[in-house]
């Protein structure tokens, strides 16, 4: 049986397009969360805190980055969310996203 004006193809785009929406919102409210986190002395690791959209990627991932390799960008982010030898860690990005969780879910599950 044939459905006059169905095409999947169209839909499945544009469910996509809205749940990659919906996790673009949700990794800017833990980005913003992580940006009140973080400890600052220059700005930098804040201000390099950012959320990436990777286009062409299968799994469609949305993620929330913090750190800079660009000369003289925050290169050290990863040593201030886990610590080293002679630092204790300072998380952010993690408790951010923890704090968020619930607010995550609504928008995902309802756009909200």
């Amino acid at each position: 049986m044939r459905v006059e004006g169905w095409h999947p193809e169209v839909i499945t785009a544009e469910i996509e397009k809205k749940a990659m929406d919906r996790l673009a919102r949700a990794g800017e409210i833990v980005a913003v969360k992580a940006r009140q986190k973080v400890p600052v002395l220059s700005g930098k690791l804040r201000d390099s805190i950012r959320v990436a959209r990777l286009q062409g990627d299968p799994k469609q991932n949305i993620r929330v980055y913090a750190g800079s390799r660009q000369r003289g960008g925050a290169f050290y982010a990863h040593m201030v969310e886990f610590g080293t030898v002679k630092m204790a860690a300072k998380p952010f990005l993690r408790p951010a996203l923890n704090e968020c969780k619930g607010q995550i879910k609504g928008i995902v599950e309802n756009g909200e």
